[in-house]
């Protein structure tokens, strides 16, 4: 099994992440809701050093059933879904090579885009049981057309996803808009894109690696997710056709 080689990591690599922490955090204060940093506080996460994972986990474990592994690389939408459903949070060891003046990540999602910004929600309930329930579907529904489906909810959902915070405002929710600043900026920005959550809506919304969404789904609550969950169960995965190029992309 891949394990974290934490001693490779070299001292402009803890600055990497100093900086990408550091600057985030400050950016995202007032537009990522409080749940998002309870879990940054009880998973311990520091600006001062790269998270260790055998550190990460203790906590982890310690608060849920969930266990975070190391990858070498990012892996496949049906692989990543497969951990899902034992519970396993895959994330990539490497970080970008270079906080670019708007710290945008610069091709595959990292270390910062895994375990800053998407590993705190799993604290939430509704999230790691959404995650869950995703990955236990795509061992139902094996063929490609399935796995595509499942991979824009996430994406549009668990990446590029809004959500509405207690005091009624407009908060990001995906990691992709969490970790990178571009992305965030232009999600807030573009009131006429946001759409409420409805699964029919977000299944046939193409999802591009690379491009900025059409639409932003935006939660009312983390319970949003439980329903998604639960209309899946009850209706199944709709038909939507898939071009045959994407579906090599997903398995």
């Amino acid at each position: 099994m891949y394990q974290q080689q934490y001693h490779q990591y070299s001292i402009r690599q803890q600055q990497t992440w100093n900086i990408l922490y550091t600057k985030r955090a400050e950016a995202l204060s007032a537009v990522v809701s409080l749940p998002f940093w309870q879990g940054i506080n009880a998973l311990d996460l520091k600006a001062y050093f790269i998270p260790d994972f055998q550190k990460v986990n203790f906590h982890l474990k310690s608060l849920t059933d969930w266990e975070l592994v190391a990858v070498e690389e990012p892996l496949r939408p049906r692989q990543v879904l497969a951990k899902w459903a034992k519970r396993k949070f895959p994330a990539v060891t490497s970080l970008r090579l270079h906080p670019d003046s708007d710290l945008r990540l610069q091709g595959d999602k990292d270390l910062f885009q895994d375990v800053f910004s998407q590993l705190p929600w799993l604290l939430q309930p509704e999230v790691a049981d959404f995650m869950e329930q995703l990955g236990k579907l795509s061992l139902q529904h094996k063929d490609p057309a399935a796995t595509d489906l499942l991979w824009r909810l996430v994406q549009h959902v668990l990446g590029n996803g809004l959500m509405r915070d207690a005091q009624g405002n407009i908060t990001l929710f995906g990691a992709n808009l969490i970790s990178n600043a571009p992305e965030a900026e232009l999600a807030l920005k573009r009131e006429n894109a946001w759409h409420p959550i409805a699964l029919e809506e977000i299944l046939g919304q193409p999802y591009k690696a690379g491009e900025a969404p059409e639409a932003y789904f935006v939660l009312e609550s983390l319970s949003d997710l439980t329903q998604l969950a639960e209309q899946l169960e009850k209706e199944g995965l709709p038909v939507v056709e898939i071009p045959a190029q994407w579906q090599l992309l997903v398995g």
